[in-house]
């Protein structure tokens, strides 16, 4: 036996026993199921590739699932690893269902390899807003890696050279700022409330107190703050957030969304980024 550890319990699981975890999350209106994500687990056959195993999906499903069709089937990419996705219905309890599948192996995947999908239902039909809901979902997966080096966040202080960009999460705003000076001249205040913060490159920043006796941005209780570079594993980049923005200001050249794209572009080609700095 091994003990298997989950969020909130850990029980011993004996040898023979499979990892079949799910977890579900749904979106309920007046009562009624209208849309459902689940993210599960299964385990593949050795020698099985991405293709071979949803091969042998769509194959079980046509088999098990009442009036089964499938629509689609394509390649797309889950944190930079190939998947691919299905689109299928089925009826169940005599109602039509629609789902979306994205299956992806994990790179953790080495005797045993493991294959998670990324499954959204609805009644009947995708709409437009639940199709868009889903895509977010799976786009905004990470998946885990063998552990590297261990991440070390570092302060930016006001010397730091380069953009910074500042995007306000509700409205879409993107702000394009000369450098650390000119954010600092900005009410520490507005900084606290669903904003995301990017050094030059792209890469992203997150705001902490800044350490002993460093001068930093001064907050009405007394406080000082800095920038700190961010761990790129576990925050998204900028580049991966342009489709969330609907309007950009700020520098002469970086007032369009393109603009901004094309810059990050030629940053990264000139100038790599060490990863979750500013340069």
């Amino acid at each position: 036996m091994s003990e298997y550890r989950m969020n909130d319990a850990a029980i011993e699981l004996p040898a023979h026993f499979t990892d079949k975890t799910f977890h579900i999350f749904s979106v309920d209106r007046a009562g009624v199921g209208v849309f459902t994500f689940v993210v599960s687990r299964a385990p593949m056959e050795a020698g099985d590739t991405i293709d071979t195993f949803v091969k042998r999906l769509v194959s079980e499903m046509r088999k098990a699932l009442p009036h089964f069709e499938l629509k689609l089937q394509r390649t797309r990419e889950v944190d930079g690893e190939t998947a691919r996705e299905i689109d299928y219905r089925w009826i169940s309890d005599g109602a039509p269902l629609h789902q979306r599948q994205t299956v992806v192996m994990s790179p953790l995947a080495g005797d045993k390899p493991l294959a998670i999908s990324f499954i959204g239902t609805c009644p009947k039909a995708f709409s437009p807003e639940w199709t868009e809901e889903y895509a977010k979902l799976v786009d905004s997966a990470t998946l885990r890696r063998k552990d590297g080096p261990a991440f070390v966040s570092r302060p930016l202080d006001e010397s730091t050279v380069g953009v910074v960009f500042v995007l306000h999460e509700l409205n879409g705003t993107l702000y394009s700022l000369s450098g650390m000076t000119e954010l600092f001249r900005h009410n520490i205040a507005e900084m606290f409330r669903d904003v995301s913060f990017y050094g030059a490159t792209g890469a992203p920043l997150v705001m902490h107190p800044a350490p002993d006796a460093q001068k930093g941005w001064h907050a009405p209780d007394g406080r000082e703050f800095l920038l700190w570079t961010a761990d790129p594993r576990q925050h998204r980049s900028l580049s991966d957030r342009l489709s969330s923005v609907k309007v950009a200001r700020g520098i002469t050249g970086l007032s369009a969304v393109d603009d901004i794209r094309a810059y990050l572009s030629s940053v990264a080609e000139t100038l790599p980024p060490s990863r979750g700095e500013s340069t």
